[in-house]
């Protein structure tokens, strides 16, 4: 019977780890992460991996009892519920996927130069200058140089210099009064010189854990990611409503867990 489980599970997409975990809930009702590891013979890191997986794909529960927490089989057809949820959410989708097909991306546009960061900081300035900007989201984990610490100082410099002066000038014209802003940050970098110009634009709230090495801005039907590669900033810029909607919707999940 186990056997034809587990063959079930590997069919619908779990892999052994998981299925081996998800057994043992389903066995032992309720357990902690060490617990599992110990028992499943499997590293502790590997367990939380293989737990937030599986809570991802609807199998298991996590419970919290007096700061501990614990975890927890749902009932099959709890599971087969919340799949039947996932497909119908992906099944309304589809109208809209047909639609961004028809209407194509407007734009993709990929800069690789020392100048790409600051030629888009400064195009951005004139789109709110402009008018053009009704909202303006960012997810970064931090400054540029202690993500990318082999971009050479004097490069870091100058970009830094040239953001700053933008920003100064954005809060001297008032311009951010045009628009909502918003900024998620890695709560490592709260104190940071550079961070601090983003305070007085709107709102900003922090991660204890934010891992993305790429900052991500939102505004209107763009999605934009700036990162660093070989010590050569990089911009990709995605114009297209679609994809960015549905980005903004991520956005406010994230700000929902972030705290001040």
């Amino acid at each position: 019977m186990k056997d034809k489980i587990t063959r079930l599970l590997e069919e619908y997409g779990l892999d052994k780890k998981e299925i081996k975990i998800y057994l043992l809930l389903v066995e032992k009702e309720e357990l902690n992460a060490y617990s599992l590891a110990k028992i499943a013979g499997i590293h502790r890191s590997t367990t939380y991996a293989v737990l937030e997986r599986l809570i991802s794909k609807g199998f298991i529960n996590r419970i919290q009892k007096d700061e501990k927490i614990f975890y927890s089989a749902f009932e099959i057809t709890q599971t087969i519920t919340k799949i039947k949820e996932k497909e119908s959410i992906l099944l309304s989708l589809i109208p809209e996927f047909e639609k961004a097909r028809e209407e194509g991306i407007s734009k993709v546009r990929v800069l690789e130069s020392e100048e790409s960061q600051k030629q888009f900081n400064f195009n951005l300035f004139n789109q709110i200058s402009k008018g053009n900007i009704k909202e303006l989201y960012i997810i970064s984990a931090g400054p540029s140089e202690t993500i990318s610490p082999e971009r050479k100082h004097s490069e870091n410099l100058s970009s830094e210099i040239f953001l700053e002066s933008l920003l100064k000038e954005i809060k001297r014209k008032k311009l951010h009064k045009k628009i909502e802003y918003k900024g998620i940050w890695n709560e490592k970098f709260k104190e940071s010189e550079i961070l601090k110009l983003f305070f007085g634009l709107g709102e900003n709230k922090f991660l204890k854990k934010l891992p993305t090495l790429a900052t991500t801005v939102i505004f209107g039907e763009y999605l934009v990611y700036l990162f660093t590669i070989n010590g050569v900033p990089q911009v990709i810029e995605i114009q297209n409503k679609l994809i960015a909607e549905e980005n903004k919707v991520y956005f406010s999940y994230l700000w929902k867990q972030a705290k001040p």
